[in-house]
């Protein structure tokens, strides 16, 4: 226990925007992978099943990639062996993107997003853009849903035009050549040809979506095996 007076005890976060924080604990072990049994479940084909770990040396954590097929990133590189975390530092485990920040020992309500202003770029609703022969679009759908960004999705070049409008992550509008709602986001998923980019900015306050991405993905999914 704290004696009063005494200084404040650290808290080690993992912190990732609209979300609640997530405390490493000293000497614990904290895995990150595909599998339920890891400290953090991240359901995505991109992210192996024990995908890497982060144990304790010296007091201070140790961030070592388990052999993931896609690589454990830090500050968008990615690490071999292991990787001593500093305050500040980002981390990328396939879509699921957090910055690793120490707290001086005041607490973190489990229900206070972090301040973005604390955050660097990448992890606020930041611009993208890419061509669909290199990134699935169900891979960015997901990745979209999964940290929880704002923006709209815009699909040109190739098969298909089109857009696609979320908000925290939950599709809200879509529209296509000849589609809207989601028929037009299963006609989207199926492109291979053409460019994306997406942007912060809401193109469309409407609404003609209201399944949820998982559900969408899942339809679209089935109907591209089927076809």
């Amino acid at each position: 226990m704290q004696q009063r007076g005494g200084p404040p005890q650290r808290k080690f976060l993992l912190v990732r925007v609209g979300a609640p924080p997530i405390e490493l604990r000293p000497q614990q072990t904290f895995t990150v992978g595909r599998s339920n049994d890891c400290s953090l479940t991240v359901p995505s084909q991109r992210v192996s099943r024990v995908h890497a770990e982060i144990t304790w040396q010296g007091g201070f954590p140790v961030l070592t990639d388990k052999g993931s097929q896609n690589g454990t990133l830090v500050n968008g590189k990615r690490i071999k062996g292991d990787r001593k975390l500093c305050d500040g530092d980002e981390l990328e485990f396939g879509p699921y993107l957090c910055t690793y920040q120490v707290s001086g020992g005041s607490s973190v309500s489990s229900d206070a997003a972090p301040d973005p202003n604390t955050m660097t770029q990448p992890m606020v609703g930041d611009a993208m853009a890419g061509r669909l022969d290199q990134i699935n679009l169900t891979e960015l759908l997901q990745t979209l849903d999964f940290n929880q960004k704002t923006g709209t999705l815009e699909i040109f070049g190739g098969d298909e035009e089109g857009s696609i409008v979320v908000k925290n992550g939950a599709p809200t509008f879509a529209q296509a050549s000849s589609k809207s709602g989601e028929e037009a986001i299963y006609d989207l998923v199926a492109c291979k040809n053409g460019q994306f980019s997406f942007s912060p900015e809401i193109t469309e306050e409407g609404r003609n979506v209201n399944k949820p991405m998982g559900s969408i993905l899942m339809e679209a999914c089935r109907r591209i095996d089927e076809g």
